[in-house]
């Protein structure tokens, strides 16, 4: 297969990287494009075999399979590489009567193979004319070598194969007229650890729309929270009650007072102000998205405007605090985050983290595409434990009533919470039974293992 790396800068270390489906290649990715982020197109099934080599100087790979592609990656990558990978109107078991698409139709398209055929081919994946246009010509003419390209996969295609990459969602069209939905759907169902969501789309989905809903663009998350900036603490009920509670059980850890303290995504401060005044810290370095403070809580005091995932990659200070509110959710590689916290931690050092796990804001899960993407409290403790002592990992829920779907929507708006999925958003008609939003925090306190001598 044929590698194009779409846009590449020298100081990234995540990569978005997708396969396409037969027939397309580097244009379907074209308008893709977030900070910190690489992006490459894996494409053309004349040669099932990929060198990998590429993806070594990454620490985050996001896959997005598309059509063949998703049977071409689980075939090709190796697992270890992958930190995420989501399936899009594809299974595993590409011609398959009941999983995939059917043999009659695949080996039918195979066989009549023509310009005809494949620009009619075309129109039924774009789903309309307009579509289809903006598609453009398919990316090979070259009808033989395109009848190649499905015969190598029919031919690699056995009768099973075990999911061995980390599928966390797959993404199924209802007006598929490639792979037929009720195939997709049953496919997905048999590995349950594999989120569904459904979408009203033909087989082609634009691929921005989907790394839209599953990636947080730091811009778009830096206006949302700067917008609510003024009217956040008057309207963030369940964040103030998880920030009190996150401070307490810091306090339980009995930390050093006085010490230098790093905390990730301050805001306006909420949670600032719960602890601060206890630990009596040295010195605080304050990493949010936005421009926040001053706070004036301790002698020494830097403010850092940058994405903290980032950021905590390229600055190796230590500390004897790391603190983070209602913030990591946004991140897109949790467990490389807390393996950086260990290791910005002084021996003994404590990490104090509240974030949320899947349920959150469950009310609005059918008003969106697809919720972000929560960890499990399970993953959390596992990744924790493999490097700290002292951990608990606590869940709590906390629902907040409204007297209206309008005194919803305001929260929402005065928060910034509202989710990251694209398009066009929540709307009143959609909402106006709710009355209740159900926040799910979940509170980690940790300590890295002292030195031993």
């Amino acid at each position: 297969m044929k590698l194009e790396m779409i846009r590449e800068s020298s100081e990234n270390t995540r990569l978005i990287l997708i396969f396409a489906g037969w027939s397309c290649g580097e244009e379907i990715a074209e308008r893709v494009s977030l900070p910190g982020w690489d992006v490459a197109v894996v494409h053309d099934f004349s040669e099932l075999k990929l060198d990998t080599s590429f993806l070594d100087r990454y620490y985050t790979v996001y896959l997005f399979a598309w059509s063949l592609g998703v049977f071409a990656a689980e075939l090709l990558l190796p697992s270890e590489r992958i930190t995420a990978a989501f399936a899009l109107n594809g299974t595993l078991l590409p011609v398959s009567d009941m999983l995939g698409i059917p043999d009659a139709i695949y080996h039918g398209t195979l066989d009549g193979l023509n310009e005809r055929t494949l620009q009619k081919f075309r129109l039924r994946m774009a789903g309309d004319k307009e579509t289809f246009l903006k598609l453009g010509e398919a990316r090979n003419h070259d009808i033989e070598n395109l009848r190649h390209q499905l015969a190598n996969v029919a031919e690699s295609c056995g009768c099973g194969m075990e999911a061995k990459l980390p599928w966390v969602r797959a993404y199924i069209s209802r007006e598929d007229r490639i792979f037929p939905y009720v195939n997709m759907l049953r496919f997905w169902r048999e590995l349950s650890d594999v989120e569904i969501v459904e979408l009203d789309a033909p087989h082609y989905v634009p691929i921005e729309d989907v790394i839209g809903m599953v990636i947080s663009d730091p811009d778009k998350v830096s206006r949302k929270f700067g917008k609510a900036a003024m009217s956040y603490d008057t309207h963030a009920i369940a964040q103030y009650s998880a920030a009190m509670k996150l401070a307490d059980r810091l306090m339980s850890m009995r930390p050093v007072i006085g010490g230098d303290v790093l905390e990730i995504g301050c805001g306006t401060g909420l949670f600032t102000h719960e602890y601060a005044p206890k630990v009596k810290a040295g010195s605080i370095t304050f990493v949010d998205i936005v421009a926040t403070g001053p706070f004036g809580v301790a002698a020494c005091e830097e403010y850092v405007v940058s994405d903290a995932e980032v950021w905590i990659e390229k600055f190796d200070r230590q500390y004897d605090m790391i603190v983070s509110a209602s913030a990591i959710q946004w991140f897109a590689d949790i467990p490389r985050f807390l393996h950086l916290c260990h290791e910005r931690l002084k021996p003994g050092g404590i990490l104090a983290i509240s974030t949320f796990t899947p349920g959150n804001l469950e009310e609005l899960d059918a008003l969106r595409p697809s919720p972000l993407l929560y960890p499990k409290a399970a993953d959390l403790r596992g990744w924790l434990c493999s490097e700290f002592e002292d951990v608990s990992v606590e869940e709590d829920e906390i629902k907040v009533e409204f007297r209206s779907a309008r005194e919803v929507l305001m929260h929402l708006k005065h928060t910034g919470v509202g989710g990251s999925a694209p398009g066009k958003g929540l709307r009143m008609a959609d909402m106006s039974h709710l009355r209740t939003l159900t926040y799910r925090p979940v509170y980690l306190t940790a300590r890295k293992k002292a030195v031993i001598k």
